[in-house]
This record gives structure tokens, sequence and C-alpha cells, in this order.
């Protein structure tokens, strides 16, 4: 049973989630770590970064928790992009390739934090290979470089997961074709091996959150209750409630005082709230305008906007309401 009630009584029993959202710190605000607040963050990631709810649930709660609204996330995730810049064999375009983009997006933005979320599309749904994940290595290493280059902080999301069950009759077994409609059924392992590179390259500099392993034995147990549940119903991209995780695990890593409701009430509580409403067209209104300006290619179009300034005009309108709202 997928039921909406079945997640619900399997999210009320997770005790990672008991903390009220609301709660403001005790602490003075100066006493508090505060890795995202008063910095340019941007976020760079393909499209469960585009879909961005995890974004939203991270703004909102962080806005909720420190009143100050001294926040400036930047999320430009782009649908079927890598950090490889591999690609399946047989597509008409190839994938688009951050590394296009990356300096245009460092040099225009600025950031003082740079996350990045990459290694869905990185394995191109294929069994592990090594050309592959030493592309995909390549790419990593290129992105540390520059962003460091410039004075920024990286922080890397290891790929979620991937789940065979939901699309049982399009998966792929060892020596057939693979590609995104015929992913190889084992696609979860390849990127495990991806995510624990990644956590590997960890140093006091570098900070990796590991959104991997902690989605997996979630949706473990989800399927141990009841076998067909999942989060992810393509098997690619996680739903409101998979980015839900996503938050919480980020949220737990970056700003540990910060603790989050289960995901199914929090999230039909959210489609009222007009805080959080707000927060999410900022973030895609935002998005989609710097997206656009800095530029990128995808499947043989090219998009390239001429100007931000109406994009900043509509934010800081937004940003005018938002403050309103937390204030009163």
């Amino acid at each position: 049973m997928k039921s909406y009630f079945f997640l619900l009584v399997f999210s009320l029993g997770l005790a990672t989630t008991s903390c009220k959202s609301e709660k403001k710190s005790e602490l003075p605000l100066a006493t508090v770590t505060l890795p995202l607040h008063n910095k340019r963050v941007l976020i760079l990631g393909n499209s469960i970064t585009q879909h961005g709810y995890y974004v939203d649930f991270i703004d909102y709660y962080l806005r909720k928790h420190y009143t100050d609204n001294s926040l400036d996330i930047i999320s430009i995730g782009l649908s079927s992009e890598t950090i490889s810049g591999s690609s399946e064999p047989g597509r008409d375009f190839p994938r688009p390739n951050v590394r296009e983009r990356l300096g245009r997006a460092l040099k225009d933005i600025k950031p003082d934090v740079v996350l990045a979320c990459y290694g869905m599309n990185d394995g191109n749904y294929h069994p592990l290979d090594s050309l592959r994940f030493q592309e995909y290595k390549n790419g990593i290493s290129e992105l540390k470089t520059k962003v460091e280059g410039i004075g920024a902080q990286l922080i890397l999301l290891t790929p979620t997961l991937f789940d065979p069950n939901p699309i049982a009759d399009r998966v792929s077994k060892e020596g057939e074709p693979h590609a995104y409609w015929h992913p190889y059924y084992k696609y979860n392992d390849v990127l495990t091996v991806y995510s624990d590179w990644l956590l590997s390259l960890e140093t006091e500099e570098l900070q990796v959150i590991d959104l991997h392993h902690h989605l997996n034995p979630i949706l473990e147990n989800m399927k141990r209750i009841t076998s067909d549940s999942t989060f992810v119903p393509d098997g690619v991209h996680p739903n409101k409630i998979g980015h839900f995780y996503m938050a919480q695990k980020i949220l737990k890593d970056l700003y540990p005082e910060v603790s989050i409701e289960n995901p199914v009430s929090e999230i039909e509580r959210l489609e009222t709230d007009s805080l959080y409403s707000l927060v999410s067209k900022r973030r895609v209104l935002r998005a989609e305008g710097w997206r656009n300006y800095i530029g990128y290619t995808k499947d043989g179009n090219t998009v390239k906007s001429d100007s931000i300034s109406a994009t900043i005009t509509n934010v800081e309108l937004l940003d005018d309401a938002i403050l309103k709202l937390l204030k009163s």
C-alpha cells in the first residue's frame, strides 16, 4: 500500500523527526554557527535540484527558526545535467554538463558557499564502469578547484537513491541495453560506490552531506512494512516526502539545532502556510531567472537571457513580503 495514511503512520514513528520545527534556538545568534546565513549560497544539481522542494524546505525552516531574513540562496539545478560530461549511448543529444556553465555561474553569482548534488545521471543508468566513474571524479575535482579558486566553500551532497520496484517493467539486467528509460536494476549499488567515494574526500575544509546512506534505510524500513511503498515513484526522482528527508539530513548536518516534524503532517500543513508559499515562489522565480541568465545548452537548444534585473526586482518584492510575514 502506497497510501498517504501509511506514510503518515510510518513518519510518525521516526524518532529523528520528533522536535518542533518552530522552536527557536535558545542560544544567542552570536554563539550559534550559521553555515548558510549572511552568505550568498549557490546550489547546483540535476533535475532533483531543479524540482527544488528540498531547497524550499531548508529555506522555510531556517527562516522560521532564525527570523532575521539573512538567507541568500540561489538554486539553479538543471534537468538531465551531469558533472562528468558523460551520456548514455544512443541519446539524440548529450546530457548537459555543469562544467560548461560553472565558470559563468561562479563569476556572475559570486557565491560564498556552493552546495552541489551530482551522481544520479553520471553513471548513465549503467552498471559500474571505470571510465564513467573516472569522468565523475574528474568533474568533482574540477568543481572543487574552481570553487576554492574564488575563495568559496564547497559542500558536496551524495546522490540520492534509485528504487527499481516502481519501474520493474522497464529495468534492465546485466548484458541488456541500459539507459534512463531502461536503467540497470542494481543502479542503486552504483550510486553507493559514487557516494562512498565522495565521503572519502571529506576533510575539515570539505564537507560531504550523505543523502544516499540517509535515505536508503528509510526506504528499506518502509518496504519491510509494505513491500511496494516508496518515496521515489519513478525510481529516480524523490517526491515531496523524499525531498523532505533530503532537507532533514542537510539541516541535521548544517544546523543540528533545527529539527523538523514528520513529512506527511508537515507537508499537509505547509500547503496552507503563507510563508512557505512565498519561499517556494521566490525559489522558483530566482532559479529560473539565474539559470537562464547564466545560460545553458540542453537537447540541442541554447538558453541565455540578457538581463537579470527583472528577477532581482521581483525577488526583492518577495523578500519584503516574507520579512513582513516573519514580523507579523
